[in-house]
């Protein structure tokens, strides 16, 4: 009798076991319509399925882009990632051409850190006639890579991305990317480089995502972005643009093709300039004290120097050999060391004290006045090159200069 019921006690348990399993299979399958945004939680050791059914057949190719804000996470074609069947990053994208007769499709997500990663995903659709992002990937992983890639230091942030192709039906070959340059070509193909600013000041993951859905299609870029430059196939596929350190901006690009007059999407990415995770020059530490208090003082003694200054011209003297040699080293050790930002600007106002000391005692024991006026000369300068590239003939310079 006690055997019956132990019995039926661990047949009930094994059925319970099984119900539980197949729940959790039905909660990590996620259903994603066509343009429309879904939130999903990538749990730790946990596989999303992704899944995209009754896709219409004039639909030759679609695209999924999933967005997070710290943490990576990783997108894949297969359920055990691989190189070249999947790309881990805070922003990534995975296009998949679609077979003759395919009405579905499925592609998988992973929390790459081993954390609970949160995020936003879309798929996108496009037609037979519409250029393929990355289609022609020389460079990156992916074989079909829309996604741009970005990189930034103090100074100057930086996006790559993969060359497009011509569109194509479903089931035939892809048109050939380098065997000539005519007008039957990818070489026709025009790339235009999207910027969009968040609000400013704001670190939160909702601003962050209400700018991914304001930026993810051709209609967003086209109606909230400012599109800052227009590339040709000939030029390289790059662009360069201006640090700003805390403010958050996200890039994305258009393919066009002139002759069909269609375009295409390739992935949005974002950047805050800055580091969430790194206890030096992060995110959350952009307004220290000793940043505040060293550009409080200098920007006291500027006012001195504009008002006073002639009247106090040995102190002139010493707010410009300050300045610049101050500005100078800054710019010199953040580019060679890697030293901690407190450090940097202490050792930066020594080597200000010094310069200013120097510039003075040169006016007083030899009276050089070519000395005074070249620091007077190169610091006015340095304020009219940072202000032109601001504007858009700087944008114009940037863009030459990445080419």
């Amino acid at each position: 009798m006690c055997r019956k019921v132990w019995c039926s006690l661990l047949l009930l348990l094994l059925l319970l076991l099984m119900m539980c399993e197949v729940q959790a299979q039905e909660e990590n399958r996620v259903i994603f319509l066509p343009g429309t945004f879904q939130n999903v939680s990538v749990s730790q050791n946990e596989t999303v399925q992704a899944v995209v059914s009754r896709i219409p057949s004039e639909v030759a190719f679609i695209t999924l882009q999933f967005h997070t804000q710290r943490r990576n996470a990783t997108l894949s074609y297969t359920r055990m990632p691989g190189v070249g069947q999947s790309l881990t990053a805070v922003d990534s994208g995975l296009l998949s051409a679609l077979l003759p007769d395919q009405t579905s499709l499925s592609l998988f997500l992973f929390s790459a850190d081993g954390e609970t990663v949160a995020g936003t995903g879309v798929i996108l659709p496009y037609s037979s006639t519409d250029p393929v992002p990355g289609a022609c990937n020389i460079e990156f992983n992916l074989d079909i890579d829309p996604n741009v890639y970005l990189r930034y230091n103090l100074y100057e942030t930086t996006i790559r991305f993969a060359p497009a192709n011509l569109g194509y039906e479903r089931g035939q070959t892809p048109p050939a990317c380098d065997t000539s340059t005519g007008s039957s070509t990818r070489w026709r193909l025009q790339y235009d480089v999207y910027q969009y600013f968040l609000p400013e000041s704001d670190l939160s993951e909702r601003s962050l995502f209400s700018g991914i859905q304001a930026m993810a299609d051709i209609q967003g870029l086209m109606t909230n972005g400012k599109r800052v430059m227009t590339l040709s196939s000939a030029d390289m596929s790059m662009a360069v643009f201006n640090s700003i350190p805390g403010q958050g901006v996200i890039f994305s690009v258009i393919v066009r093709d002139p002759v069909l007059n269609t375009s295409a999407s390739y992935v949005p990415v974002h950047t805050y300039a800055c580091s969430f995770a790194s206890t030096m020059d992060g995110c959350q530490t952009l307004g220290k004290i000793s940043t505040k208090v060293f550009f409080t003082i200098a920007g006291l003694a500027g006012l001195f120097v504009c008002f006073c200054g002639h009247r106090f011209f040995k102190c002139e003297l010493f707010c410009m050999g300050f300045s610049f040699a101050a500005f100078f080293f800054f710019v010199l050790i953040t580019r060679t060391t890697e030293l901690n930002y407190d450090i940097r600007l202490a050792v930066s106002a020594v080597i200000g004290v010094v310069g200013g000391v120097l510039l003075v005692m040169s006016w007083w024991r030899f009276g050089s006045v070519m000395a005074c006026v070249v620091v007077v000369g190169l610091m006015l300068g340095f304020l009219i090159a940072s202000t032109v590239l601001f504007t858009p003939l700087g944008m114009k310079i940037r863009k030459h200069c990445s080419v």
